[in-house]
């Protein structure tokens, strides 16, 4: 047995594969010739456990898993614009509980789907390049957190159709972010990753009435009073050296930056 150290926390487990194969094959599905970029199962809701959605292309597909293996498709739909690649797709509900499919590429648009209904519900205009991860909040369904080449992570609610906080700035990502996802027990914080090499922890604490608020705006969507978090919590930056030679890889990260102030 080997224990190998994850956070504070040793994880106990063979080095030796197993023969029994725990998992198998039950079904394979071929969509076109495009490349699929992402599937999620839906997790929001247990009435729909099995049920899972998958991206690629400008296509968003919809898929039931049946006893026996068998999958059958639900729903699919095709975006107008044949050039839209889809990167990223999440499950979210409205207030009501009505299930909605979230997604986003390419073209910078998120997409709110009403898989209930089977018709957009709301389409978000507001990242200015390719969106590259889309998470929802399990709290609080309703609230989505999109990461996006155009170096900003933004807060949405699925329901109004307000984008309620943008995470950029002074002290945000210098590059692309490529991935963001909610803290599981704190509704308040979100982590955020990109291609400037930083891993990023934000407080939406100080801004939870504006978060709130966003749950019972009557006006338009661009009136609403969106705010910009330019500060993190905790900045941790990460360079990854590898040497080839030696057939070693070492990673070596800065202090965190710790004590910022939101704005």
């Amino acid at each position: 047995m080997a224990k190998i150290p994850l956070g504070c926390e040793p994880v106990v487990g063979s080095l030796t594969p197993s023969k029994k194969r725990e998992y198998r094959i039950t079904n394979r599905l071929q969509e076109g010739k495009r490349p699929l970029y992402a599937v999620v199962f839906n997790f929001i809701d247990s009435r729909y456990f099995n049920v899972f959605a998958t991206v690629g292309g400008n296509r968003v597909t919809v898929y039931h898993c049946l006893e026996g293996g068998v999958v059958t498709m639900l729903q699919s739909y095709i975006d107008e614009d044949k050039d839209e690649s889809f990167y990223t797709v999440s499950w979210a509900c409205n207030v009501d509980g009505t299930p909605f499919v979230v997604a986003g590429g390419i073209n910078g648009i998120i997409r709110i789907i009403d898989a209930s209904n089977e018709k957009i519900h709301k389409s978000f205009v507001g990242h200015g390049d390719s969106i590259n991860e889309i998470r929802t909040q399990l709290l609080q369904p309703s609230l989505v957190v999109s990461a996006s080449k155009d170096e900003s992570v933004r807060l949405w609610n699925v329901h109004t159709g307000i984008c309620v906080l943008i995470f950029a700035g002074a002290g945000g990502h210098r590059n692309e972010v490529l991935s963001v996802d909610f803290h599981p027990s704190d509704i308040h914080r979100i982590a955020s990753c990109g291609m400037d090499n930083t891993v990023k922890i934000w407080s939406m604490k100080e801004f939870w009435t504006y978060v709130e608020k966003s749950f019972t705006w009557t006006d338009l969507p661009s009136k609403f009073p969106t705010k910009y978090v330019q500060f993190p919590v905790s900045s941790i930056f990460f360079i990854l050296v590898i040497g080839v030679r030696d057939h070693m890889c070492a990673m070596f990260y800065e202090r965190p930056l710790c004590g910022f102030r939101c704005s």
